[in-house]
Formats: structure tokens, C-alpha cells, sequence
């Protein structure tokens, strides 16, 4: 790696074991570059590559395991020790010193995974300018770094390496790759959510730390359009999560929350107006009532009024006579002369009930008139009951008390017919 304070040969191992992720999760989040490595072996039969800066070598591991030659360099002697342990080529070596070792164009590849942001400004110009000589035609300078276009990252977890120096906006690595002479450059955002990536709204917290937190710079030296046109979907492909882009989900999602509200004001609005008209309607009612009443009492107190009293009175009067001698004169059921000779015919035919010689006698004159004898028997009888009931009812599906319910009418009905019966 380029010269840096480093506390110790241990420490930043172990900064990295515990703050960058595993050596398997680092090698399956290098994967993302393996089509652009792939595309590089159609046209170069001997692909190399060297890393800058390569740290534990997931990189050297990854790119070994897919046909290529690989050479890792670095300052951390703990970092060396874990890419010695696995077999890995690798050099304790300042990374602009291994550069400048290298013939022109004689590598495919030059890599350097998060080390552009340790570097002054000057060594990191330098080392593009040096990549660019190195590299085959056609082949790519990849530097990968935290992204400042995440907030978060760029106001805290960007400090939390005690070697870095400054973020670097991917608009300046780009720049630079192309103002010192690589044919076309493409950022690439990487390790963010794929739950946000697909979201429609997101919240005020997602704008300041879902962006992705880093980014790389692919580089490519000019070649041969047979060669740099068999890239062309790769870089013109998008990858990862702009910060404008959250800021349009979350004005998406406040616009549709203003619109919501607009919705619930409209609604409000209406439920006023429709309130308002019922307390007119109900004012007016009010108001129509008032003035009946005045009304009413102003005819009541009237002079006329009570001058026809009289004639109203009469006129009462004269109805409820009226309706009386139609009563009488036709028998009708309501009339007073049918009422009393019900009554009387009710008081003969129990006094007859009370002594059998009697009721006997008169039985035997009305069997010579069945009709006279039938409508005597229906006098004083509440009930016209039809012979023999049957109760089809069955008791099991009845609750208790509707049990008792239908046992007590059973009873009745039954101490009814035996009545009638004596009655005949």
C-alpha cells in the first residue's frame, strides 16, 4: 500500500476483521466486477492483474480463481501475512514504486480497492497517470472508495478509519481518470439496500444513509472498437442508488401525502358545507314551526274563533248522534242495544249453566233450532276453538322455559274446550 502512518503491523488487520466485513462477504461483493474481468479474457489470452494496496486478498483470490495472473502489493505486513497463508502472490511494497516497476502496457488489469481515499491528491494523480502506461489496450484501472454522496458515510463512517484522509466525490475520480487520458470512465455505486433499490417512498433517514455507501471507477485505455465495443453494455448499464434519486422517492412520497391531505381537507370542506345547509334547513324548519304556532294562536284567540264555537260544538254533537242512530237503528256489534242484550244473554246462559233442570229443559226446546242453539252456545265464549287440537309440536328442540311456556297454553286450551263442553 502507499505510505501511510500505520499504529502497528496488528492494528489494521484488525480494524479491517471487524469494521470492513469477512473475507467471504468482501469476496461476494468483488463479484459485481467479474463480467467486466470476463470480457477482458475474449480478447487477451494471458490476462494479468495487479492490486493495489491488496490487503487480505480477496481480490487477488477471487480474480486467481477465474484464469488470471495475479500480483498483490501492500505496506501491512498482517495484511501480507493472511495473502501468504493462502498461496497469493503478493510484495511489501509502495504501490507508485510497483507501478513504476511495470513495462507499458503489460497489464490487463490495475486495482486498487479502497485506497484512493488514504492517498494525498498529488499520489493519487500519479498513480492514474502510471496505471494508464501500464495497462494493455482496452484493459481497466478499477479504484473502488467510499461514496461522500452518502450523508451518512461522508459525515461519520468515513472518519471512522484514522487513515483516511478525505472523501473523494465520484465526479472528481472520474474527472481525473479522464482528464489524464483513459478513453471513457464509469461509476459504479455499490452495497446498497436492494429492498430501497425497488422502493416507491422512502423516509427522511433513507435520504441520509441509503445511498450507496460506496462507489468505483472503471476506467478503460483506449483500444481497437473491436475490443472497447464488446464493453458497451456493461458501461452503459446503471448501477446502485443516487442521492437524487432518494430525493425523488421521498418528494414522490410527500406529494402523496400533501395529496392525501388535500383529499381529507376537500372531504372536511364538504362535510362542512353539508352541516351548515342541514342547520339552515333545520333554522328554516325551526322558523316554518314558529310561525304555525303564531298562527295557530292567533286564530285560537281569535274573534272568530270563538264566535263558532258554538257551531263546532254542534256540529260534534250532531256527529256523534248521527253515528249513534245508525248504531241502533242497524244492530250494528258496536252499538249500545247489541252490547246490553249480550250482557243479558251471557247472565241468562250462566244462571241456566247453575241449574241443570233448567239448562236441560231449554236444551231440549233449542235442539228443535240447531241455528238459534249454535249462536246461544258462541255467547260469552272468548275463545272459538276448533275440535280436536292436535300439538304436533315436538318438545325436544324447545328450551326450558319455552317448554313451560307451551305446556301452560296447552293446559288452558285444554280446560277451555272441557268448559265449552259442559257449556253444551
Amino acid at each position: 500500500m502507499i505510505k501511510t502512518a500505520i499504529p502497528n503491523n496488528d492494528f489494521y488487520k484488525a480494524f479491517e476483521d471487524r469494521y470492513r466485513g469477512s473475507r467471504e462477504l468482501i469476496k461476494s461483493r468483488l463479484e459485481i466486477y467479474l463480467p467486466f474481468v470476463e470480457k477482458i479474457k475474449d480478447f487477451d489470452t494471458n490476462p494479468n492483474a495487479i492490486d493495489l494496496g491488496c490487503g487480505r486478498g480477496e481480490w487477488l483470490e477471487l480474480l486467481s480463481e477465474n484464469g488470471y495472473a495475479m500480483q498483490g502489493v501492500d505496506l501491512d505486513a498482517g495484511m501480507l501475512e493472511s495473502c501468504q497463508s493462502r498461496g497469493l502472490s503478493v510484495t511489501q511494497k509502495d504501490a507508485i514504486e510497483a507501478l513504476k516497476e511495470l513495462s507499458d502496457n503489460s497489464c490487463s488489469i490495475v486495482s486498487g480497492f479502497h485506497i484512493a481515499e488514504h492517498l494525498p491528491f498529488d499520489t493519487l494523480q500519479l498513480l492514474i497517470q502510471e496505471a494508464l502506461r501500464v495497462l494493455k489496450p482496452g484493459g481497466l484501472l478499477i479504484l473502488e472508495t467510499p461514496n461522500a454522496e452518502n450523508i451518512q458515510v461522508a459525515t461519520d463512517n468515513f472518519y471512522l478509519d484514522p487513515t483516511h484522509t478525505r472523501p473523494i466525490p465520484s465526479q472528481l475520480l472520474s474527472f481525473l481518470t479522464e482528464y489524464y487520458g483513459f478513453w471513457r470512465t464509469k461509476v459504479l455505486r455499490l452495497q446498497e439496500s436492494q429492498e430501497l433499490l425497488s422502493a416507491t417512498s422512502v423516509t427522511l433517514w433513507q435520504i441520509i444513509s441509503g445511498v450507496s455507501p460506496d462507489y468505483a471507477v472503471i476506467s478503460q485505455k483506449q483500444a481497437g472498437n473491436e475490443i472497447v465495443s464488446n464493453f458497451d453494455e456493461l458501461f452503459d448499464k446503471e448501477y446502485g442508488i443516487t442521492l437524487e434519486t432518494l430525493v425523488a422517492k421521498f418528494e414522490n412520497r410527500l406529494t402523496s401525502i400533501q395529496t392525501q391531505a388535500s383529499q381529507a381537507e376537500i372531504k372536511a370542506t364538504q362535510s362542512q358545507a353539508q352541516a351548515t345547509q342541514a342547520q339552515i334547513k333545520a333554522t328554516q324548519a325551526q322558523t316554518q314551526a314558529t310561525q304555525a304556532w303564531h298562527h295557530y294562536t292567533m286564530v285560537v284567540n281569535s274573534r272568530s274563533w270563538k264566535v263558532t264555537k258554538p257551531l263546532r260544538v254542534a256540529g260534534k254533537v250532531a256527529r256523534w248522534f248521527m253515528r249513534g242512530s245508525v248504531a241502533w237503528l242497524t244492530f250494528s256489534p258496536s252499538s249500545r242495544p247489541r252490547r246490553t242484550l249480550k250482557k243479558l244473554a251471557i247472565k241468562i246462559k250462566n244462571y241456566t249453566n247453575a241449574h241443570p233442570k233448567l239448562k236441560k229443559q231449554i236444551t231440549n226446546i233449542l235442539n228443535h233450532f240447531p241455528s238459534l242453539k249454535a249462536r246461544l252456545r258462541r255467547i260469552g265464549n272468548d275463545y272459538n276453538l276448533p275440535p280436536n287440537i292436535k300439538y304436533p309440536i315436538s318438545q325436544d328442540a324447545l328450551s326450558p322455559r319455552t317448554k313451560k311456556v307451551y305446556n301452560d297454553l296447552k293446559v288452558a286450551i285444554e280446560q277451555k274446550e272441557k268448559e265449552v263442553q259442559k257449556c253444551e
